[in-house]
């Protein structure tokens, strides 16, 4: 027990062991509410690291970030599922490609063969003109006008010649993409894909513990940060404790005549400030009772959210856990998803690279459309000019006699080979416009940008994301087993206290019992009364006190507006 039994004794002198009673018992009182403020103070702590990890957690697992990347890896997995689909598309594309060009080849070398054929048409009017100026300044024009022509010829020659460069690239990295295909066989791409799936819905799971453990925190931390301001009472009570003692100090028949008390006051007036310290110390229990018990209710509302805040993490572990033993080593679907890719590793350089080459494919055909109808325009005005040349020739030949007419045979055939010339042209345009109508199929969209850098960096986000809420799953969990722990242990240590509520009554009880008398007070008692009321009414710090106090004032007795103190002031009320 907190305070030794005290004997009835109409002379009091068991005071001075009261005394020391009170004073281990404030004490006593004061250590255990510091230990509990600790404890609760600490567990503020934890839940903001808590909080602000689980933060962290939903902002990685944001779906512009970590949702994001998972839509990067589904895709890339669609693209593996499709992609025998996508190579016959494309050995379509390449073979049309192919044939087009090919036509395309051989009609550009007719071309070049006429134009030739012109050019030797050219060197017989030469001859057959027998040196007239006026012929040799028409064949002059016309020559250097088929030598710009074939000199154009020879340029589309030579990107024909790079196109077939490019396109047997794109058929070898093809054949090794079907080969890389076989070997991990049709159902690794559909896996890959499955373990996307399954990552998403982990980390929307993950997403939603983390919002419910993070709401659940909030709310611990807001009252825990309530019960801890209430845990002021014990200072109240204490300093309550030792106004009482300091009282009984002064009363105490035993301590004999000191500097400040000639004389210890009378019987009577001991019996009466006796009495008041007894009914401040009921007082004092009884607040403590009131006080603490709404303080246990308080903890007690705390300690099913701690429960339910601690179930949830270990709740999310325990999913994190069986997802690893399903997947036969640390990380769950993120696991299966990395060893999938790592599997696909050389099918997704060998896709990009095709991707690549399909651009480069893809470029080429397009620049070749607009090079060649850009040619083809001046090989247009090349076969008019020639056109117009045949007839201008055959006018000149009326105008020359013998000679015109042996040169009027030779130009009579320039002007079928500029028609022939122009119907090839005619020809070749078709040709173009067809090939540029080639989809080649492919995915486009996907061919820009380092594709495998993207791929590396969305599973690197993945990953990231899927650490940080590992670590706050497994922070938390003993994080919210510290708190729990708090909890339970302020709940023990103030359940405890309930026996310095039993000591204070009793410790009142006794020191009533001593006072039985001296009910009547003489002229000496109610004379020194008159000095110590104001002095004990100065002690006080709570208006629970001067409450009381009030009570024990005789007749004619006022509290002095100096002892009097708002309410506000003071430190009752702390619920």
């Amino acid at each position: 027990m907190l305070v030794a039994p005290i004997t009835p004794d109409r002379d009091l002198t068991p005071i001075e062991q009261l005394v020391d009673g009170l004073n281990a018992l404030a004490g006593g009182l004061e250590g255990r509410f510091r230990g509990v403020g600790e404890t609760l103070a600490a567990a503020i702590d934890t839940i903001d690291r808590m909080a602000g990890a689980l933060d962290e957690v939903q902002r990685a697992l944001a779906p512009e970030r970590a949702g994001a990347a998972v839509a990067e890896l589904r895709a890339a997995a669609a693209r593996l599922t499709a992609l025998p689909e996508t190579q016959r598309r494309r050995a379509e594309d390449v073979a049309e490609l192919t044939q087009r060009t090919r036509a395309l080849r051989a009609l550009l070398a007719e071309m070049g063969e006429v134009m030739r054929l012109l050019g030797c048409y050219g060197m017989s009017i030469k001859i057959a003109s027998a040196g007239e100026p006026a012929f040799f300044q028409f064949v002059a024009v016309m020559q250097a006008k088929l030598d710009g022509s074939e000199q154009q010829l020879r340029r589309f020659a030579q990107e024909l010649e790079r196109f077939g460069r490019i396109v047997a690239d794109v058929q070898a990295t093809d054949a090794r993409l079907a080969g890389e295909c076989a070997k991990v066989g049709a159902q690794a791409p559909a896996e890959l894909a499955a373990s996307a799936d399954t990552l998403e819905a982990q980390l929307a799971a993950m997403t939603r513990m983390a919002h419910e453990v993070s709401a659940i925190t909030r709310t611990v931390q807001g009252e825990v940060a309530r019960v801890l301001g209430a845990i002021q009472i014990g200072d109240s009570v204490r300093q309550r404790v030792e106004h009482c003692v300091a009282v009984l100090r002064v009363i105490d028949p035993s301590a004999g005549i000191n500097g400040e008390r000639p004389a210890p006051p009378p019987r009577g007036a001991v019996a009466h400030v006796a009495r008041l310290i007894a009914a401040q110390m009921r007082a004092i229990a009884d607040d403590f009772r009131h006080e603490s018990i709404a303080l246990l209710d308080s903890l007690a509302r705390l300690g099913p959210l701690a429960a339910e805040l601690l179930a949830l993490v270990e709740a999310q572990a325990a999913r994190g856990a069986e997802s690893t033993s399903e997947a036969g080593g640390d990380g769950g679907a993120l696991l299966r998803l990395e060893q999938g890719i790592a599997a696909l590793g050389d099918i997704t350089a060998r896709l990009f690279d095709t991707d690549e080459q399909s651009a480069m494919l893809a470029a080429f055909v397009e620049e070749t459309v607009v090079d060649l109808g850009r040619g083809l325009q001046a090989i247009r005005a090349v076969t008019l000019d020639v056109q117009d040349i045949a007839i201008n020739t055959r006018l000149l030949c009326r105008r020359h006699g013998d000679i015109g007419r042996a040169v009027a045979v030779i130009a009579s055939e320039v002007d079928p080979c500029a028609r022939k010339l122009e119907r090839l042209r005619g020809t070749v345009v078709e040709q173009i416009a067809a090939l540029g109508g080639i989809a080649l199929g492919g995915d486009r969209a996907a061919a820009g940008g380092d594709a495998r850098a993207t791929l590396r960096d969305a599973l690197a986000v993945v990953r990231a994301a899927c650490e940080r809420s590992d670590a706050a799953v497994a922070g938390s969990g003993d994080e919210a087993r510290r708190i729990v722990a708090a909890l339970e242990h302020s709940v023990e240590e103030l359940h405890e206290q309930q026996m310095f509520i039993s000591a204070l009554e009793a410790a009142s009880g006794s020191l009533h019992d001593c006072t039985q008398g001296h009910a009547t007070l003489s002229d000496a008692d109610k004379a020194s009364l008159r000095d110590l009321m104001p002095w004990i009414a100065g002690l006080y710090t709570m208006a629970r006190e001067r409450e009381i106090h009030a009570t024990f004032l005789l007749p004619g007795m006022t509290m002095r507006t100096s002892e009097a103190v708002a309410p506000e002031e003071d430190g009752d009320g702390l619920f």
